[in-house]
């Protein structure tokens, strides 16, 4: 399996990595994805990829970070990071996003989606897109710019249309914690509509605990919540199989 999504550059997970992955690789989670969230980030996510033949990254600014002096012209570390950044293991722009909950500017946020998109665009790789009240704005946005890379969108959640809108744009709906709580009954109605052919596994570590894990740091190793949940909505599937080709598809990795 791969956990599409998960924040090992942090903090939280500095003096106990090894065991992490170790923990992980034991239940047969062998792949794991660091989505970036600033430059601050960037060079832990970085180290770990070099350090581990395991962990790919992507790289860029997630609306949750963004400093209060934060302007377009902070693209430039991100364009000169990810243009000397070609290897295998900087698989694609991410974690980007528009979120209507957060304080900073839609503005700033609309401004700053639109330039890594095009980025990505110009760079011919997928993307890892944040949502919190703004498909609207995410899907029109990526119309706009005539995107053709696809990816994934973390943390789907949203009704059928906006799900195949999604679909229909070449993303992936990433799915984690949430639909292992009672509240999660509609998302995976949707997903179960959708199929399985278009969505990717992710723990979003250390965030999103699983259910009955509240309080709980989040980690790679428990997306087997995920998959036992998902193997009761698509009864007689693979879903460890499935799922993880469609992340080696969208991101063009390869099986460790």
């Amino acid at each position: 399996m791969i956990d599409s999504h998960c924040h090992l550059d942090l903090a939280c997970f500095l003096d106990d990595i090894d065991a992490v992955i170790t923990r992980a690789q034991a239940v047969g989670v062998t792949q794991f994805i660091i989505p970036g969230i600033d430059p601050g980030h960037w060079q832990q996510s970085q180290a770990l990829a070099k350090r581990y033949a395991q962990i790919s990254y992507t790289l860029g600014y997630h609306p949750f970070f963004y400093p209060n002096t934060l302007t377009l012209a902070d693209m430039d570390p991100l364009i000169s990071t990810l243009k000397n950044a070609v290897t295998p293991e900087c698989i694609g722009i991410g974690e980007i996003g528009i979120d209507r909950t957060l304080q900073t500017p839609i503005e700033l946020q609309v401004a700053m989606f639109d330039a890594q998109v095009q980025l990505a665009q110009e760079l011919g790789v997928p993307l890892i897109i944040h949502h919190r009240k703004s498909h609207d704005l995410i899907i029109g946005r990526l119309k706009r710019a005539k995107f053709t890379h696809g990816g994934i969108i973390h943390a789907f959640s949203g009704n059928q249309a906006i799900a195949q809108e999604y679909v229909d744009l070449g993303f992936y709906l990433g799915v984690g914690g949430t639909i292992t709580y009672p509240r999660g009954a509609k998302t995976l109605q949707v997903l179960h509509s959708i199929g399985l052919a278009h969505c990717v596994l992710e723990t979003d570590s250390p965030d999103m605990p699983m259910y009955g894990r509240q309080g709980q740091r989040n980690e790679p190793q428990y997306l087997v919540d995920v998959v036992n949940v998902l193997k009761q909505t698509f009864s007689g599937q693979d879903v460890a199989g499935i799922t993880t080709r469609n992340v080696q598809r969208v991101f063009g990795l390869s099986v460790i």
